[in-house]
């Protein structure tokens, strides 16, 4: 059988329209910047950031926007990894910079750390028209069973434009980086 370049150029163009748009994957922090890493000494506190607990609807790698009751997913934007991964190392991060003394970990450790920090985020919204809201508590469990755990709760607003992922993305992290401050002014690690 034989085709006409016409007919494979016409061919070409109908397989090509066809294709999906390309998946883009987003995260929720800038590339890490090199810097100087604190010294660590024998004594320096530990604070381990156990993994982030999001609403199970949340927790994959889908960018989703809220309607109402429906939950809509983005057809080509995605997390780089599911979002609870992407929030527990920014909220490190975080805490990181604003403790500079402490050694701010996601990773086990060989010995117990001096306090563990769990945080739960009940609800993660953005909705269509750019209305983000974030409800989470903390809790700060330290290593002497003896001391008491400290427990703290914060609801955080923002508005932004929600018409691509990129919007979105960045809506999210306004909401993380404001949690993120919260919990370290309020805690004394």
């Amino acid at each position: 059988m034989k085709f006409s370049s016409a007919s494979l150029a016409i061919a070409t163009l109908l397989f090509s329209g066809c294709a999906s748009p390309p998946i883009h994957f987003y995260t929720l922090g800038a590339p890490a910047v090199p810097g100087v890493a604190p010294s660590l000494s024998a004594t320096t506190h530990v604070m381990a950031v156990t993994r982030i607990t999001l609403p199970d609807y949340l927790d994959t790698q889908d960018i989703v926007v809220r309607d109402g009751d429906q939950i809509d997913r983005s057809p080509n934007g995605r997390w780089a990894s599911r979002l609870s991964q992407g929030v527990t190392d920014l909220l490190a991060a975080r805490l990181a910079q604003s403790w500079p003394s402490v050694f701010v970990t996601t990773q086990p450790q060989s010995g117990t750390p001096d306090n563990r920090l769990s945080v739960n985020v009940s609800r993660l919204d953005i909705t269509h028209d750019g209305q983000g809201t974030l409800e989470a508590d903390w809790a700060i469990i330290p290593r002497d069973e003896h001391l008491p755990i400290k427990h703290q709760r914060a609801v955080f607003t923002t508005q932004g434009n929600v018409s691509t992922d990129t919007g979105n993305a960045a809506l999210t992290r306004n909401l993380l980086e404001q949690l993120a401050s919260r919990i370290a002014q309020t805690t004394t690690p």
